[in-house]
């Protein structure tokens, strides 16, 4: 008997084993399917000219040169593109994280009349692709005549449905008790979102914060609609260019590629924990 149920846990193990390796091979496939590119990109930017234009198949330069990141930074003003686009993501996510806070706020602790259809409504804008309002946000923002400025740039980003979604999942995870002790100690309603409620969703504060800067860094439609003296470039619309207008070197295209993802990156790797912390407190209640 105990003999069959030890080679039943092997068994169960053996097998438990098995998902695990092929979890484990299956994000080791996708992770590298999604860092060859970059990694070509990052390698042939390296690359002096004549290498380019021999089309030398190999995975590293022959000769090791920084020539075309020298050109994409004396040519191009990507200190300026650089600051333009991090002014947006820097008021988008301040506006973002104030707003939703309160309407999560709001809708998670206060019982209104309404509450649930105002709440339904404002995620069924969620499936309104983007492309579709573009263009009454482009007529508005040119009567307003708001284009070629920082307003017009980021005020259709300025509140966000998902945002306030993500933030109230949150709020809904917390203990009632946390209020109930606060409201018994004579803490307001204010006084609880402020002194309790904002401290605890730090993490998820933090995740909202490196999402939207991920989503505004990357924006290059509405900078390029909205956009119109090079002064106001975001660095999308400075570094796209680079292609057929100030350069035919491929060298110095993948080099501005390379200068658009460090941000991005750099971003991603030093705050993924609080990403996928928020991510994940988001979904624990409904």
């Amino acid at each position: 008997m105990n003999k069959q149920l030890v080679i039943t846990a092997y068994k169960r193990n053996r097998v438990k084993r098995r998902k695990e390796w092929l979890g484990f091979s299956w994000r080791i496939m996708i992770g590298l399917l999604l860092l060859v590119p970059m990694f070509f990109t990052f390698s042939y930017s390296l690359r002096s000219d004549v290498e380019l234009l021999n089309k030398s198949s190999s995975l590293l330069p022959e000769v090791w040169t920084l020539e075309h990141y020298e050109w994409v930074f004396k040519y191009v003003p990507v200190f300026r593109y650089m600051l333009n686009s991090l002014i947006c993501c820097v008021v988008v996510i301040i506006s973002q994280m104030i707003f939703a806070s309160m309407a999560a706020y709001a809708f998670a602790f206060f019982e209104f009349k309404g509450s649930k259809l105002i709440f339904a409504l404002i995620l069924m804008t969620t499936m309104i692709p983007g492309d579709v309002t573009i263009i009454s946000n482009f007529l508005t923002i040119s009567s307003a005549g708001l284009r070629d400025t920082y307003a017009g740039l980021v005020l259709p980003f300025l509140v966000s449905a998902m945002s306030i979604f993500m933030m109230r999942q949150f709020y809904l995870s917390l203990s009632e008790d946390f209020r109930d002790a606060a409201t018994l100690d004579g803490c307001t309603d204010m006084g609880f979102f402020f002194r309790i409620a904002v401290p605890l969703s730090v993490p998820s504060l933090a995740s909202l914060a490196i999402y939207e800067f991920i989503i505004i860094f990357n924006q290059y439609l509405w900078p390029l609609l909205v956009s119109k003296s090079d002064s106001m470039y975001t660095i999308q619309i400075g570094m796209s260019m680079l292609i057929g207008q100030e350069t035919d070197e491929i060298g110095n295209v993948l080099a501005g590629a390379i200068v658009c993802m460090v941000p991005t990156c750099f971003v991603f790797a030093i705050g993924q924990k609080y990403l996928i912390a928020g991510m994940v407190s988001g979904g624990i209640k409904g």
